[in-house]
């Protein structure tokens, strides 16, 4: 039998919500600090989805979204900055973010126990390059099999084509799971799919839909425990080690 598990990247297997404050903070401390950094990260989150969906879309390149972000947001609380600070912000918060990337916990042991008994796939709505880098820094690259951005693709999650996409260079498995912290984009786009799904909920959210038949996982560790119920999962609920 070949079975296969996909995982989504940012904030399942990387930790980018951590990264991001890291680096949002360093970015408040030197140029914002005159306003509330709870303040300053509710609107720069605000305006990273919007800029991301631009850079996906292939109409904005991220370095000039990255600046265009940060404009939105100093506006919205009212700072002035000149365009050399915007660049100087944008830089720093590259770097910052570059600095504190990390995988999440767990998921390096993740991995290496599913890779045992699995193929691996990554399914992400991002740019492939990007999403290259954080998997080889991280040390997850080695366990994955498919790497399926967004970017270079042409379609997003939660698009079924995506997941399918995914299968179909993992040399269309019997069984199949995918497990990610995105309700909308991994959960219903897998489910649409008409692949069985695992909610990686480490904020032990409500689930949007409490009726959809969908097994739960809040941490990535430990790695044997939570293998064995990924791959259930996969298994239509019966473990096949």
């Amino acid at each position: 039998m070949t079975r296969a598990v996909l995982f989504d990247l940012d904030d399942t297997l990387f930790d980018h919500h951590r990264s991001a404050r890291a680096a949002l903070a360093d970015v408040h401390a030197v140029f914002a600090s005159s306003v509330a950094f709870d303040d300053f990260e509710r609107h720069h989150m605000q305006y990273l989805e919007e800029m991301h969906v631009e850079v996906l879309a292939g109409r904005v390149r991220l370095d000039d979204a990255r600046r265009e972000r940060f404009r939105r947001v100093f506006a919205a609380l009212g700072l002035s900055i000149d365009e050399d600070t915007i660049d100087a912000v944008a830089s720093a918060y590259r770097d910052g973010y570059t600095v504190a990337r990390r995988a999440t916990e767990g998921a390096v042991e993740l991995l290496a126990e599913i890779r045992r008994y699995a193929r691996v796939g990554v399914v992400t709505n991002n740019l492939l390059e990007e999403q290259q880098n954080k998997l080889q820094y991280c040390g997850l690259a080695s366990f994955v099999d498919a790497l399926v951005a967004s970017e270079d693709v042409g379609v997003s999650k939660p698009d079924p084509a995506i997941f399918r996409i995914a299968l179909e260079r993992l040399g269309a498995p019997e069984d199949a799971v995918m497990v990610g912290d995105s309700w909308h984009a991994d959960i219903a786009g897998a489910h649409a799919a008409g692949i069985r799904a695992v909610w990686f909920n480490p904020q032990r959210l409500p689930r949007p839909l409490p009726h959809l038949e969908v097994d739960e996982i809040y941490a990535l560790m430990p790695a044997a425990e939570v293998a064995s119920r990924i791959l259930r999962a996969a298994d239509g609920g019966e473990l096949h080690f």
